[in-house]
């Protein structure tokens, strides 16, 4: 019983030094989709950031339409 609950500490802290070591979405960015209009997009980007991600950004294309990044 002590060898596996042993082992099922190492792996645990196993796990989270991965965790530690490797912070989430810090090194590009992630293309979301795609909006009609500037304030849409501003919109749908600040969303992401309530929900945790660091910073959003919205590049219009040569059609008009804005691409929401998140990062």
């Amino acid at each position: 019983m002590r060898v596996r609950a042993g082992i099922v500490a190492a792996g645990i802290a196993a796990l989270a030094a991965i965790g530690v070591a490797a912070p989430a979405q810090a090194a590009s960015w992630t293309y979301i989709g795609e909006y009609t209009s500037k304030s849409k997009c501003i919109d749908m980007g600040q969303q992401y950031q309530r929900e945790g991600w660091n910073e959003y950004k919205c590049s219009l294309n040569g059609t008009g339409w804005y691409f929401l990044w998140v990062r």
